[in-house]
């Protein structure tokens, strides 16, 4: 009896200790399972989610698998489009890769995006590099002015960028050279308007914009370095000579330079002239060379014409007979003085027309002459050119039998071709003893 109550209690001890493995085995199950449902739903937060993806890029990119470390921030920009990391990571995987201009622009992009300076800042840092690596590598450029620009508008505390734009004009307009042409401003032909000179304008205009918004004694002085191309010749279309004007109008309303004050009267000189002759133009142009008459016989083309004879013409330089174009012009600045004055058919082959002021001693008993000719322009292809000049001189004229020395008009018509030149000749041109000899 007392065996089989034993029994009965050991298997009733059993029985409860079988129980209690269970309910242990199942509380850890549960609790296993709990901890495993935080554990996925930690890692599928997105913040998470995120900072994998950020490893995995920079892994990517150390490994150089450019590609992978692509996707990999390109994912990360998915679950936060804010991600500066991100946005800093990918433009480095493009350094890496050498796609400065792809680094550049994710770093602005991830700026607009998230305002971050830290961007903005990594932003000029590239900008910056390359401009120097332009410099350094000698491609300097009116791009590479840009760039330094684009620094400065971005962090105008920036110390460096005005001395870059410096070095940017010493490797563009400074020269040792003594017969040294700028062409930048100058179209071979003005009517397609291809040359720099509008790009040129829009980064003084940059420039005038920074030193407003922040004066300094350096942006100062590398805005009166750009204003004043200091090489020896500046050749500058004639159709941009007024923007280049008010451009130095507007640069000088801000510093005050004499240097450009003394250019702008240049400036002012050569389009008063561009414009005296824009009329004789048009008439020779037409076929009406009668039109010459009345010019030379103007008390203000004579003044020009002895301004040069006493070497008194201000600012357009010349001597002998002085040319007039519609297209092109050269400023010549020597000795801190500036000249301009326009090509001839020797220097520019691709004029429209030139005009010629004779602008030497040549008196008839003490009466100076008047002199003007007109050289139109020449197809390709044509192997003569014409050149007529009108003269109004005292010299005799034919009257009754006799000479009388009177003022009046000569026309000659000079005409070049491979075998020589021939010429026809009108005395007394437009007068009632009209005489005519062909040599």
């Amino acid at each position: 009896m007392q065996k089989r109550d034993e029994l009965r209690a050991r298997r009733r001890e059993e029985r409860r200790r079988k129980v209690r493995r269970q309910k242990i085995a199942m509380a850890v199950c549960a609790g296993l399972i709990v901890v495993g449902v935080i554990a996925i739903s930690v890692l599928s937060l997105p913040s998470m989610k995120l900072s994998r993806c950020l490893a995995k890029g920079g892994r990517y990119t150390e490994q150089s698998d450019y590609t992978s470390a692509q996707s990999a921030y390109e994912d990360a920009l998915k679950i936060d489009t804010a991600s500066v990391e991100a946005y800093r990571g990918m433009a480095d995987n493009y350094v890496a890769q050498g796609n400065i201009q792809e680094a550049k622009q994710i770093l602005y992009t991830g700026w607009e995006q998230t305002q971050d300076e830290g961007l903005l800042h990594y932003y000029c840092v590239e900008v910056y590099n390359e401009a120097v690596h332009e410099i350094n590598e000698g491609n300097c450029t009116l791009a590479t002015v840009d760039k330094c620009i684009q620094v400065l508008e971005q962090e105008p505390d920036n110390a460096d960028a005005p001395g870059l734009l410096s070095t940017c004009y010493e490797r563009l307009f400074r020269t040792e050279e003594e017969e040294a042409v700028c062409s930048m401003f100058c179209d071979a032909d003005v009517t397609q308007d291809t040359c720099s000179y509008a790009e040129y304008e829009a980064l003084v205009r940059r420039m005038i914009a920074l030193y407003q918004a922040k004066p300094s004694e350096a942006m100062r002085a590398v805005l009166a370095q750009y204003a004043l191309i200091d090489m020896p010749y500046v050749q500058i279309s004639v159709p941009h000579l007024e923007a280049y004007r008010i451009l130095l109008t507007e640069v000088n309303s801000a510093i005050n330079d004499a240097g450009i004050t003394e250019t702008m009267a240049c400036l002012a000189r050569a389009k008063e002239v561009s414009d005296y002759f824009a009329t004789a133009f048009q008439e020779f142009e037409a076929g009406n060379y009668a039109y010459a008459r009345e010019l030379v016989a103007q008390e203000s083309y004579q003044q020009i014409r002895d301004s040069f004879i006493e070497e008194n013409s201000g600012y357009w330089e010349g001597s002998i007979y002085i040319p007039v174009n519609r297209e092109q012009l050269m400023l010549h600045r020597e000795d801190d003085k500036i000249r301009f004055y326009f090509l001839s058919e020797e220097d520019y082959d691709n004029h429209q027309g030139i005009i010629k002021v004779w602008g030497t001693k040549q008196e008839d008993d003490g009466v100076q002459r008047s002199v003007i000719s007109y050289e139109p322009a020449v197809d390709s292809g044509e192997d003569s050119k014409t050149e007529y000049t009108v003269q109004y001189l005292y010299s005799n004229v034919k009257i009754g039998g006799e000479y009388v020395p009177q003022m009046n008009y000569r026309f000659d018509t000079k005409v070049t071709t491979q075998e020589g030149i021939t010429t026809n000749a009108i005395g007394d041109w437009g007068g009632e003893h009209e005489w005519e000899i062909d040599y």
